[in-house]
């Protein structure tokens, strides 16, 4: 069995080396955040939202539609004269069910204004996107699978599985995908409803290993007089070829929440 040297000059933060010790032993793999040396902390921000359903915390509104294949491909703005470079963040998949394999890839990509543009890569997955030039962007930015648009807006919101929403330059969506040579070392996270608002929500830490379904790891709840905030010992493991989300149900219509969670990457050896 591999061992766990510490290393002198290193702060100890011994859930870290008990989460490498636990995947060796439930998975079979060793693992490095050491040569991994990659932090992932993710934000989302929810749409408006309605109460009796569990919704996901980004800002597209509702639960994506998670698919199986390469056919996130497409790219456009709601507002004609944006032409802004945007950087993407995302992974391909090969295989089906528990034979599913994700790789995380990264590129750029110019607008062409209300114009599909497509994707230099087509995705499975996206989890980030942002402005990464020097002039603001004006309109919506929104990366879907190639459909009918509306004003450079997807008319089928399923197909939408990313967007930069009116004034920001950034997404912020509560969710994310790891590769087939990734784990992630989940370690806190927080949530809360917007201060202009008065009302309650419950979250929900979800996980998806490959061909399996959705299940809750971590649930907690917050009002807008009192957000959470979670540090996680020992931490909660998520394999690899998993995808990972935050869902809220609300107490009241048209709250808005926030959330963030916060780990490491271990990479396999």
């Amino acid at each position: 069995m591999p061992t766990w040297d510490r290393r002198n000059y290193e702060v100890p933060d011994a859930r870290l080396v008990q989460a490498e010790r636990e995947i060796y032993q439930q998975f079979g793999e060793e693992v490095s955040i050491n040569l991994k040396a990659k932090s992932l902390v993710k934000f989302g921000k929810s749409a408006t939202l309605t109460t009796g359903s569990l919704q996901t915390v980004w800002t597209v509104g509702g639960n994506e539609t998670y698919i199986s294949t390469n056919a996130i491909d497409s790219i456009s703005s709601s507002s004609v004269i944006d032409l802004e470079e945007i950087y993407i963040e995302g992974h391909t998949v090969t295989g089906t069910g528990q034979d599913q394999k994700f790789t995380f890839v990264s590129f750029t990509v110019n607008l062409n204004g209300q114009t599909r543009v497509a994707l230099p890569i087509p995705l499975a997955r996206v989890s980030m996107a942002y402005n990464n030039s020097g002039t603001l962007l004006l309109g919506r930015v929104v990366v879907y699978e190639n459909t009918a648009l509306s004003l450079g807006v997807p008319v089928d919101t399923s197909k939408i599985h990313i967007d930069i929403p009116l004034g920001l330059q950034e997404s912020s969506k509560a969710a994310t995908t790891f590769s087939d040579t990734d784990y992630y070392i989940l370690t806190g996270g927080f949530g809360s409803v917007s201060l202009k608002q008065g009302g309650a929500a419950d979250f929900y830490l979800e996980i998806r290993e490959a061909g399996k379904v959705f299940r809750q790891v971590a649930s907690i709840s917050a009002t807008n007089a009192g957000p959470w905030t979670i540090n996680l010992d020992p931490a909660v493991i998520i394999p690899k070829n998993a995808d990972l989300r935050v869902r809220v149900e609300t107490s009241d219509n048209n709250l808005v929440v926030f959330t963030s969670f916060q780990g490491y990457l271990a990479k396999v050896i």
